[in-house]
């Protein structure tokens, strides 16, 4: 039954690469996205070589803050062209990889997110929190004090979670989001909006303040026709086989407990 399903996932990659003229490498994870990648995906793009084109098929909900820069500069080592397919989720840090690419492959369940990379909780190790939240407990901090009749009142009121803000979190938390504006700024500017410098400002703003939730779909159309992302529509036959293919890895990871895969169609 393993053999079964791992043929049809090797034809489904070969149809996919058929159709895209690419050379196609799977990244599909519940976890978040980290530097463990990075040593594993230089392997198989070693295995892949040096080609044309490689495709990343994505599916992942976000995670730090540097690793997306790190993954987009490492796969343009080995090819001319990038495309990352995004079958169903790419969020948050997956979206700052895949704004990295020349061309971004969605479907009409495909979604990109606002970009709001994770970092992990001081105390609780194994809690990763969006860098936004900080700022939103602060400004939420700011403004009850500022609109409430007795701000000294509403100050003691809240001085419980006042003092549990140490300034370095804060500190450290407001370089992520300023890491952020100029990795998503640099890879706009150097592959999918290079020839349109005049949008780079406005899309990085919208993506990274634009949207109040970590979970906000930003389906094709509007990626496409709001952002100023090249989206390539999948349709028919290409949308057919991304979809089944994520139907197969979603299948696989379920049946095996796997928190992440990295794949090619040469190997498991």
């Amino acid at each position: 039954m393993a053999g079964d399903s791992k043929t049809k996932r090797t034809k489904l990659l070969q149809e996919l690469e058929r159709i895209r003229g690419s050379k196609v490498l799977v990244y599909f994870s519940y976890t978040p996205l980290d530097d463990n990648i990075l040593l594993p995906l230089y392997s198989q793009l070693v295995t892949i070589g040096k080609t044309e084109k490689i495709d990343l098929f994505l599916h992942s909900y976000g995670g730090a803050v540097d690793t997306p820069y790190k993954v987009v500069t490492l796969i343009r080592e080995f090819c001319d062209r990038f495309g990352v397919i995004v079958p169903f989720v790419a969020k948050s840090a997956a979206s700052m990889v895949a704004i990295g690419a020349d061309e971004i492959v969605m479907g009409p369940v495909s979604e990109l997110g606002p970009i709001d990379p994770l970092v992990k909780h001081p105390l609780y190790k194994e809690l990763w929190i969006p860098v936004q939240a900080i700022r939103y407990c602060l400004e939420y901090i700011q403004r009850t004090i500022q609109e409430n009749p007795e701000p000294d009142t509403a100050a003691l009121v809240l001085s419980p979670i006042i003092n549990k803000l140490d300034p370095w979190i804060i500190g450290d938390y407001e370089k992520a989001l300023k890491a952020s504006k100029q990795y998503a700024q640099q890879l706009l500017a150097s592959y999918m909006l290079k020839d349109q410098p005049e949008k780079i400002e406005g899309v990085t703003k919208a993506l990274l303040e634009g949207y109040f939730s970590h979970g906000y779909p930003i389906g094709r159309r509007e990626a496409r026709d709001e952002l100023g992302l090249n989206i390539i529509e999948a349709t028919g036959d290409l949308w057919n086989v991304i979809w089944e293919l994520y139907a197969s890895y979603d299948e696989i990871m379920e049946e095996r407990d796997y928190a992440s895969v990295l794949d090619t169609r040469r190997g498991e």
